[in-house]
């Protein structure tokens, strides 16, 4: 793992940027020899995929679960009204 000072990236942010997209490693950034953060590379998209099939079973469970609605709001408030 690579440091860096905070002074080294406040004047070279793009190329550390660069870096760390590039070889896919962390930087580690320090004040007066101390670790303070990380700059880490973001996954790419392929990585992340959703599981849209699990998704969608979870979708449909919870919908069964909901209890059925008779009747609709325009016709509650309708019904609740009087002239």
């Amino acid at each position: 793992m690579k440091t860096a000072t905070i002074r080294e990236a406040q004047h070279h942010l793009s190329k550390l940027v660069n870096e760390v997209r590039e070889s896919g490693r962390e930087i580690v950034l320090t004040r007066r020899g101390e670790e303070v953060c990380k700059i880490t590379p973001i996954l790419p998209p392929e990585e992340k995929k959703l599981d849209w099939a699990g998704w969608l079973k979870e979708q449909r469970k919870f919908l069964e679960s909901m209890p059925m609605i008779e009747g609709s709001a325009m016709d509650l408030e309708r019904e609740g009204y009087r002239w």
